[in-house]
């Protein structure tokens, strides 16, 4: 069978379902999404649509049934529904089994030491005495993270006094396992670094980018960046994909503490840091995901010539209101036609190109104020 005529079934209609539907129409494939809701982003765009409940097993097995290939655009799907629903070998990419060590923050920390990649040091918490252990260990500041299903600072706790120690064990009394324990790191930036593998062990990664957090959510995205460390770290990551044998594109989300990077967290999936490539590069980081679950050979260079500085600034809700474009952008926008708007749901993203990093902030500046959210 044509790859062209493939059924790639994508679990879960958000608008990074829907960027991958959009770039898989012009590559010339079929995609099906699996999701609760008609109004879902993804679902203008997809092939056809299937309503269902990510979290149950039937609904998931009756999907996979009629794909070739699955995917998905969130790793919050706990791998073991997957593995009951999808039974195919080889139907699932990334594979369920490295989702499995990703997924939950605790193999996944495993997963960086094992193949001495660099990150804070961690403790694992099972009970409410392993909390008092790790504010000793840990010289009273470190961070409790949520195993399961945290972002955007959701599910993230920076303990810095016993005060704040005690809130924590009378807010999560009796789930105390469901965190780990990290020490807190200084950094003056974050970064983030993207690969994509296939199953031929082609690896391609995009430059270093850095990142502008607000409120714990990602507002900005700029560059090529550079940092002294990035070569041994791309180095060391290529290496632990291919010993895990990680089919798809994956993010590395870092800190920058000026003399090292330190792996702060995983996706696997593609990346709101990654929607830069979709005006910066020849090829995006929708297409890389969707050649690696092919399996299609994969590009040496990927840049777009004409991209020197790139930045890309994320369109976040303030208010329950209908949002309104009060005048055109300078910018390429990317709208995710989600129906309901509320403070810090990302509604869309806006990229630009240009010369130097200060004109293209001022130009993202300019144009946030250009739209009423």
């Amino acid at each position: 069978m044509s790859y062209s005529i493939k059924k790639i079934g994508i679990l879960g209609g958000g608008q990074l379902a829907r960027m991958m539907c959009q770039r898989a129409r012009e590559m010339g494939l079929i995609t099906h999404v699996l999701s609760p809701k008609k109004m879902d982003p993804a679902s203008a765009v997809c092939f056809e649509w299937h309503q269902g409940d990510l979290s149950k097993t039937a609904d998931i097995k009756k999907f996979a049934k009629k794909m070739d290939l699955i995917t998905f655009e969130s790793e919050f799907i706990p791998a073991a529904i997957l593995e009951k629903s999808i039974l195919k070998r080889n139907q699932c990419f990334p594979q369920i089994s490295n989702l499995a060590k990703i997924q939950d923050r605790w193999p996944q920390k495993e997963l960086l030491w094992d193949h001495e990649i660099p990150s804070s040091p961690f403790m694992k918490i099972n009970s409410k005495d392993d909390l008092d252990l790790a504010f000793k260990a840990f010289d009273g500041h470190f961070v409790l993270k949520q195993r399961f299903g945290g972002y955007d600072g959701f599910g993230t706790f920076v303990i810095k006094s016993s005060i704040q120690l005690k809130q924590f064990k009378l807010k999560f009394k009796g789930l105390e396992n469901h965190f780990i324990a990290e020490e807190f790191i200084p950094f003056k930036s974050e970064m983030s670094l993207l690969f994509a593998r296939n199953l031929k062990g082609q690896i391609y990664n995009y430059p270093l980018f850095t990142s502008v957090q607000k409120q714990n959510q990602c507002d900005q995205v700029f560059g090529p960046s550079q940092h002294p460390k990035q070569n041994l770290m791309v180095q060391k990551i290529q290496k632990m994909l291919t010993e895990i044998n990680y089919v798809g594109l994956i993010a590395f989300e870092l800190f920058n503490t000026g003399t090292d990077l330190i792996v702060n967290e995983i996706a696997p999936r593609v990346h709101n840091t990654g929607h830069i490539t979709m005006d910066a590069f020849q090829i995006d980081q929708f297409e890389m995901h969707l050649r690696c679950v092919l399996n299609m050979d994969l590009p040496t260079f990927a840049e777009n010539f004409s991209a020197k500085n790139y930045l890309m600034q994320n369109l976040s809700g303030t208010t329950n209101r209908l949002p309104q474009f009060l005048k055109s952008l300078s910018g390429r926008l990317h709208w995710y036609d989600k129906i309901e708007n509320r403070p810090r749901r990302k509604m869309g993203h806006v990229n630009y190109i240009g010369a130097d990093h200060k004109t293209l902030k001022l130009l993202a500046a300019a144009d946030k104020k250009k739209i009423r959210l």
